[in-house]
């Protein structure tokens, strides 16, 4: 691809696929979606290949915890195997790191990669250059499961004149995560002048406020009720180069862009009705925010903690064919 041409770069930034790991908080009772809770995240991820694979992306960028430390079986080594082989029939690129949960299972060096994909090592940041498409990534996998080293402080400067993209699985400060990984200061980042970091291990869609531009895609599908909203992965937009030099970061004339894209079949919601005067109205209101599902899919919602549990029935006579609605846990 010429980069002086105007179509933007696609790139697929997807994290924390924790491929086999089983869905959590759901609900058996008459009426209720048929939902396999194990069966359900490997649709997922086969959503999320369908979407990137047929939707005119150039690149993949997958930032850790691909594996579930838990799941260590050989329908995850397969269904990971047939993704990565997906992305390479479809003549897209694709780069790799390691999360904690990776460094926990032997599953990754069991792999057999296709040519066009880099899974990047842990002892050093390795950098993959793309001259088509004017695109340098640099990436480091982690190699322990409790890393406690900051590995951004070890990435190289920014490629003057190419559009630089940082590939890495990090609690960053931890505000956002239960568990400390990588940890690293925004401002470290920032500092190797990158135009983007695609980042891993949180497992919401997050743009932290301060340091370079990054973000966090979020998982492939949620795990329980505690993540709520829609799941999938992020595309990040290259766009050509412009006329004013100065325009995008570093000064080579781009501009950069994200968009969310859920591909996740179910989704979760938390209902919180604590009036139990408007309930009703409120279920309508709140059924009617979330979009429906896809056909085969279903919206999994939660009573909250302060939702008084007589409104049980009352939400469950309410909700679309292809909702849940679960006690609080």
């Amino acid at each position: 691809m010429n980069t002086a041409q105007a179509a933007p770069i696609r790139v697929a930034h997807l994290a924390d696929l924790h491929i086999g790991s089983a869905l959590r908080g759901l609900a058996d009772y008459p009426g209720a979606p048929a939902i396999d809770r194990r069966e359900a995240p490997y649709e997922a991820l086969r959503a999320a290949v369908r979407r990137i694979v047929g939707g005119g992306y150039h690149a993949v960028l997958i930032a850790g915890d691909v594996f579930d430390r838990r799941h260590c079986d050989a329908r995850s080594l397969a269904a990971c195997q047939d993704a990565l082989g997906a992305f390479h029939e479809a003549g897209l690129r694709t780069v790799v790191v390691s999360g904690n949960h990776d460094a926990e299972t032997p599953l990754p060096h069991k792999l057999h990669l296709p040519p066009s994909v880099r899974w990047l090592g842990a002892d050093a940041p390795e950098s993959v250059t793309w001259p088509d498409l004017g695109v340098t990534v640099h990436g480091q996998s982690v190699g322990e499961p409790d890393e406690h080293r900051d590995l951004a402080a070890g990435f190289p400067r920014a490629i003057p004149g190419a559009v630089n993209i940082g590939l890495l699985h990090t609690s960053l400060h931890g505000a956002w995560s239960r568990r400390i990984c990588a940890p690293a200061d925004p401002r470290t980042l920032a500092r190797a002048g990158y135009d983007y970091w695609a980042l891993g291990h949180v497992h919401h869609r997050l743009v932290p406020a301060a340091g370079p531009f990054a973000a966090y895609p979020g998982n492939t599908h949620a795990r329980g009720p505690a993540e709520a909203g829609g799941r999938g992965f992020t595309e990040l937009l290259i766009e050509g180069p412009s006329a004013d030099p100065d325009r995008g970061p570093g000064g080579h004339g781009r501009r950069i862009g994200i968009l969310p894209v859920d591909t996740a079949p179910v989704r979760y919601e938390t209902l919180h009705l604590p009036y139990a005067e408007t309930a009703e109205a409120d279920l309508k209101d709140r059924f009617s925010s979330v979009p429906e599902p896809s056909p085969g899919g279903a919206v999994v919602w939660t009573l909250s903690a302060a939702t008084p549990p007589a409104l049980l029935h009352e939400a469950r006579a309410l909700a679309g064919p292809g909702a849940m609605v679960c006690p609080a846990e």
